[in-house]
């Protein structure tokens, strides 16, 4: 298994703008019109991280099919002057998402923001997985304090996108007597549909 980097998300950022003659910011606001009655995933991010918000925005919906809820992609959100009714589509958003992805990169670490949404959403939902986007393959991912309690975005050696539990972790959640082997990932698509606490980061 391995993370995603920052290079290989911004080219997929680039090329699905490309595909329709945009650049990433046009083809980001192009995406702000598209509303769904429910969403798979509610992708949390930072205003800092355009180019990889929308390479990983391509990723689930080109690659898997998924309707992605992201809070910078709706038409009325700006971020740098949230109001109560901002707050409150937002939390709109996230009650009709399946599962709620926390995109984890360095500028994540600075945005109250997300972190307000992580904890709505664990409180209500609990389908939560990290996705870290690494500087370079060869870099080591160390999940920051709370962020070490959810499940991480990989992908396998078929470029297949799974959910993964740490050693740790399934140490600390699967009920003695289960097979640790049969619980440390799942295909992506897969672990949307799963009611295991354990695989939900419940």
């Amino acid at each position: 298994m391995t993370f995603f980097t920052a290079p290989s998300v911004r080219v997929r950022a680039q090329n699905r703008a490309s595909r329709i003659g945009l650049s990433v910011p046009e083809a980001f606001n192009r995406e702000a019109k598209k509303e769904e009655p429910r969403y798979d995933v509610f992708l949390s991010q930072t205003v800092r991280d355009l180019d990889l918000v929308y390479g990983v925005y391509s990723i689930l919906n080109e690659d898997l099919g998924l309707a992605v809820f992201c809070d910078w992609i709706a038409s009325d959100a700006d971020r740098s002057h949230v109001t109560p009714r901002h707050a409150r589509a937002i939390r709109d958003a996230m009650s009709k998402s399946t599962s709620f992805v926390f995109l984890d990169t360095p500028n994540s670490s600075q945005s109250t923001w997300m972190s307000w949404e992580l904890g709505w959403f664990d409180g209500t939902s609990g389908r939560i997985a990290i996705f870290p986007i690494l500087n370079d393959p060869s870099e080591q991912y160390r999940g920051r304090e709370f962020i070490g309690l959810y499940p991480t975005v990989e992908k396998d050696s078929r470029h297949t996108l799974v959910v993964r539990l740490s050693d740790d972790l399934i140490r600390a959640r699967v009920p003695a007597g289960v097979a640790m082997g049969l619980a440390t990932s799942l295909p992506f698509t897969f672990w949307l549909t799963q009611k295991s606490a354990y695989l939900s980061g419940t």
